[in-house]
Parts: C-alpha cells; structure tokens; sequence
C-alpha cells in the first residue's frame, strides 16, 4: 500500500510563504519589462498597467543608437566578465586547494590575514595611487585585477576542498601525481557544484560593477555597459528637464529598457548553473 503525504498546514503556509515572495521579486521585474515595451501613449495614460496593451521597441533601439556607444560598451562588459571571472576562479581555487593543506607551513598566520582584509583595506586614496602607478589606468586590467579575488569566495572554496576526502589525494601520489596534477585532474573536475556557485557570484559582481570603471577609467572607449547605460539615463532626465524630448518617447520608459539590457544577460546565464548553485554554497559553507 502506497502511503500519502498528508498536506498540513505548515506545507500549506510554507509554500504560501514562498508563492508570495517569489510574486514580490517577478511583478516589478514584469512591470519594468512592461513599462519599456509600452508605447508611449499607453504609458502616460496608465503607467502601472502589467498588462501588456501594445508593444513596441522603440525605447530599445534609442537605447542602442544613443550616443555612448552601448554595443561597444556591452562588448567590454563582455570582456571584463569573462576575462575576470577566469582569472578570478584561477586564483581562488590556487589559494583555496594552498590553504586548504593542513600541514602547509604558517598555514594558520596566512588565513589570519586573509581574514583580516575582509574587515580593514588600506584606503581609498592609497588603492588609487598604486594603480596608478601600475599604469592600469585606462585598461580593462584595472576593472580586474585589483578585485581578483573575493576573500568570502576563497573561505568557501577551502572549505570544500578540506571536505573531500583525504584518500583521493594520496591514491594520486601513489601514482605519481604532484599537487598540480592533483588540482586540475582530479580536484577541480569533482567540485563542478562550488566551481558553478563561486563563478556565478564572480560574474554577476563584474557584470554589475562601475565603482571600478568610475575611479580608473576616463577614455569612453572603455566604459563598461553599467557606466554607459548610467549616463544615458542621466543625460535623457536632464534633457526631459529642460524640455527636450524625444516625440513619442518618455524618460521612464527609457529607464527601464536601460534596465532590461543590463540584466538579460545574467538572466541568460543563470539557468545554466542553477543546478549547481545550492548544492556549492551548502557543501562549501559547512565544514564538518
């Protein structure tokens, strides 16, 4: 006899619970994506509609012919990503699989100090002045380098590397292994699930980061999309202003079709490393 689970109502508020939070994160995100396809008659007389009750992408090709250059701003966004998030997860999982050793001399010291800059850096002025010196200004280095690697990142990654089992590694030096070898042949393919989690939050925070972009880049060739699509924006409420604006076109519809371009390509790339992503944080966040 097959038995049945009995829906209580804990089950009932829980899932109640999670309907209502999940509405909280979609509707504004639909009403955006309503918004900045509306035209802009339907806009102005119901501008809270979620409903759609036309289409148009008019606010999208405005975006995209704009001056500023979006395409090329979204192509070194691209790049800064990409670029970042390798160099990123190379060095985490260096520093990680490092300190993860036990017998690793002044193993205790070295994570004390990494712990340490979490809580006190050495300045804003200082941290200027030495990639200044360093001649990164200007170059998509300065957007990566100095954010390389995430200290709460790094504790993760160690602490799922001590979790795995300490006889996978001596059986490899049986064979002849070094710990090179051992890192990329066998650690690094049997943690798909925290190498998934952590590039996710590394790509997300370089997609969305312009604080970098606002200290060390002046030259408009190389903004990223978040510095473009802020300018646009600004430039376009100030024109409303002073009462120069586009016919059949409003500032906040183009807002949020600036919104809609800056977030789609997260949204594309989520999906794949859903299936990853809770399982790294929960094996990377508990050490037994």
């Amino acid at each position: 006899m097959v038995s049945r689970k009995r829906f209580s109502l804990a089950s009932f508020l829980i899932y109640a619970f999670l309907t209502v939070f999940a509405l909280i994160i979609l509707i504004p995100v639909w009403h955006i994506f309503v918004i900045s396809t509306s035209s802009a008659t339907v806009y102005i007389t119901d501008p809270y509609h979620l409903i759609p009750k036309s289409f148009s992408l008019a606010e999208y090709k405005r975006a995209f012919h704009s001056i500023g250059g979006i395409a090329r701003a979204l192509l070194i966004s691209v790049e800064t990503t990409d670029l970042g998030t390798a160099l990123s997860m190379f060095l985490t999982c260096c520093g990680a699989y490092t300190l993860s050793k036990k017998d690793l001399p002044g193993r205790t010291i070295l994570f004390r100090i990494l712990v340490f800059t979490m809580f006190f850096s050495g300045g804003l002025v200082p941290f200027y002045i030495l990639i200044r010196n360093l001649k990164l200004n200007d170059t998509i280095f300065a957007l990566t380098l100095p954010v390389a690697i995430s200290t709460y990142n790094l504790i993760i990654m160690k602490n799922y590397f001590t979790g795995l089992p300490v006889s996978l590694e001596e059986s490899a030096k049986i064979d002849g292994y070094n710990d090179i070898q051992i890192l990329y042949k066998i650690i690094i393919p049997i943690s798909k699930p925290v190498i998934a989690a952590i590039s996710l939050f590394y790509a997300v925070g370089y997609w969305n980061d312009y604080f970098m972009a606002t200290l060390f880049i002046s030259s408009n060739k190389m903004f990223p999309l978040q510095i473009v699509l802020r300018q646009m924006i600004i430039q376009n409420m100030v024109l409303a202003q002073v009462g120069v604006q586009t016919v059949g076109s409003n500032p906040e519809q183009f807002k949020m079709a600036c919104i809609i371009i800056g977030i789609i390509p997260v949204l594309c790339v989520y999906p794949f490393v859903q299936k990853y992503f809770t399982k790294g944080i929960m094996l990377g966040a508990v050490k037994e």
